[in-house]
């Protein structure tokens, strides 16, 4: 495992990920939300882009004279419980925010899209991107956390599920947990059913505590229903300023469909349960952190 704040070294792998396994990469049209406070200048930029059947990537690119410090995405359209957010990460060296999408290997006949919402502001005190990688192997499920350096607070993350010389969602993306001082990512093959190596990238934002920081972690109800969805709300007078989701108990057979900032107070984590549907309890939680 290899972890650190190399960012020219992140956005470079990350560029070669998306050309090897992506057909389009667009930016899509833009919506600007804020300012707000606690990091002064906090803007939310988001991207949609085109409605079609092929895997893509949506970035979220912020505006001059600001840095990313976090972001999340969403899958629109048809087949919702066949398409993975297999990777949801910064480009730091980009300014942006990236998330890809693929369809599992069965297809989808219908069209879907990709949304993606970057986190943005004037650089915050203390801002540094830790990075990190899992194994390669085909041990399932995997977790991998990364840890901010003493004194420093987690504000936001990501995370990627990639599966070695696969082209198809084949493992899932699950968990982007915001921990204190840390992030946590999951990942589970599909239908716990991929025969080769796999492994998670993992990028954790740190920043000096901010201004009347809290952390809002709200769950879904548990059941079997086909889909869950949540939202975290900030406390009157904070302004989201980190991102986070999970899926609880859904056993490779539930994807995630939504992991962002639906506003400048909320966040919202939405799940499908895949083709063939799944008979046990699941849940998703929703992560924001918030600051005045």
């Amino acid at each position: 495992m290899r972890e650190g704040s190399n960012r020219s070294r992140w956005a470079r792998r990350m560029v070669v990920v998306g050309a090897t396994a992506l057909s389009a990469v667009t930016l899509g049209q833009v919506a600007l939300v804020g300012p707000v406070a606690a990091v002064p200048g906090l803007v939310v930029r988001t991207t949609f882009g085109p409605s079609n059947s092929v895997a893509k990537t949506q970035n979220a690119v912020c505006p001059a004279g600001t840095s990313v410090i976090g972001g999340g995405g969403a899958i629109t359209g048809s087949g919702l419980g066949q398409v993975g957010m297999d990777i949801m990460l910064p480009l730091v060296d980009a300014n942006l925010y990236s998330v890809t999408g693929r369809e599992d290997a069965n297809g989808v006949p219908g069209n879907w899209a990709v949304t993606a919402s970057a986190l943005c502001a004037p650089t915050p005190k203390g801002l540094q991107v830790v990075t990190g990688h899992s194994v390669i192997d085909s041990v399932n499920p995997k977790f991998r956390e990364l840890s901010c350096p003493a004194g420093k607070r987690a504000i936001g993350g990501g995370g990627a599920a990639l599966a070695l010389g696969s082209g198809a969602s084949d493992v899932l993306l699950e968990d982007v947990r915001i921990n204190q001082t840390s992030v946590t990512v999951a990942g589970v093959e599909a239908g716990n059913n991929f025969a080769g190596n796999w492994s998670l990238d993992v990028a954790v934002f740190c920043a000096d505590p901010l201004a009347g920081e809290q952390r809002m972690i709200v769950d879904s109800v548990l059941s079997s229903a086909v889909s869950r969805s949540v939202t975290a709300t900030c406390p009157a007078g904070k302004q989201v300023h980190g991102v986070g989701g999970e899926i609880v108990g859904g056993e490779g057979q539930v994807r995630l469909t939504e992991m962002r900032p639906t506003s400048s107070t909320t966040v919202t984590v939405r799940a499908v349960e895949d083709e063939n549907g799944f008979s046990g309890n699941w849940k998703v939680r929703a992560y924001a952190v918030c600051a005045s």
